[in-house]
């Protein structure tokens, strides 16, 4: 079955998505149990016994690589400061009004940040409803789209609305139009920030609750975990890498191409995701066989 692919504004090159993600005869005759073992050399992977460590550390080493990266949409893929918005805040564009809650929106820029203002309109224009939060977060490279959140109480929500960068306009953002707005309660969960940014400490007790956000997606997301890299590259265990793998972390370049399709599959495969019975959203890693964890249709 020939997949639908499409691109969230991170940037993949097109190479790859001809090459890794469109073959339509690889998942069909992909041989299941040569990619597990094949995955199962690389010893970050598995189980859940080796930590992520953030792209900091990998910097250490990696620094060149590092500065590459981070000019790469994925980089640049969420953001803390107002200044990863790629957003226009000039002239009426910025106002967008829901006719199905009757709600018009402004997107303001100020001195200390990015507000969102909701409001209402009685028969003789005058504000009836007034509400303004600031933005936390800005979602996306800018590329295609800024997204914004916001934290409150420690919980994390998507606000309403986006910035369509190659379009020059702000609207309402996917999900939610046709009068599926949810205003300023759109919880952000583990199958979205999964997609969006490197793996957050997530409190177990609140779908939408996290003790740290990263900065983007980082070099774990398609290198698996990479704690024990780190530890036998300190301890002086270095790999010639001319000769052979180094299993200590995953290369993708080493992997089948099933392998290699499945990677790109974990975020680019437009469907609906889901588990496998004990499974959770961030159980996957490089290396694995995505249909062991989830099935998208």
């Amino acid at each position: 079955m020939r997949a639908r692919w499409i691109l969230m504004g991170i940037g993949l090159p097109l190479w790859l998505m001809l090459v890794w993600c469109s073959n339509p005869g690889l998942e069909t005759s992909r041989d299941l149990e040569a990619d597990r073992q094949q995955g199962q050399l690389f010893r970050n992977i598995a189980g859940d016994s080796v930590g992520y460590v953030g792209k900091e550390i990998c910097r250490s080493c990696h620094a060149e690589l590092y500065d590459s990266y981070m000019e790469t949409g994925m980089g640049r893929s969420w953001g803390a400061s107002p200044e990863h918005s790629k957003a226009s805040w000039t002239g009426t564009a910025t106002v967008v009004y829901d006719k199905h809650l009757d709600m018009h929106y402004q997107s303001i820029r100020t001195v200390d940040g990015i507000y969102i203002l909701e409001f209402r309109l009685d028969e003789k224009g005058d504000t009836v409803h007034r509400r303004k939060e600031k933005v936390d977060m800005v979602v996306g490279s800018g590329q295609h789209t800024n997204s914004h959140i916001m934290v409150r109480n420690g919980k994390m929500c998507q606000m309403p609305m986006t910035y369509y960068t190659q379009e020059g306009r702000w609207d309402l953002p996917p999900g939610f139009e046709n009068g599926n707005n949810s205003r300023f309660a759109r919880p952000i969960e583990a199958e979205c920030i999964n997609c969006h940014n490197a793996h957050p400490a997530q409190n177990p007790g609140g779908a939408n609750h996290y003790y740290t956000v990263p900065q983007g997606i980082d070099c774990e997301r398609c290198h698996g975990p990479g704690a024990l890299h780190v530890r036998e590259k300190q301890a002086g265990k270095i790999i010639d890498t001319s000769k052979g793998p180094d299993y200590s972390i995953v290369n993708p370049r080493r992997l089948s191409h099933s392998l290699q399709n499945d990677l790109c599959k974990r975020c680019h495969l437009q469907g609906n995701a889901v588990l496998k019975e004990g499974r959770s959203f961030t159980d996957f890693k490089p290396g694995m066989v995505l249909s062991d964890v989830f099935s998208v249709f």
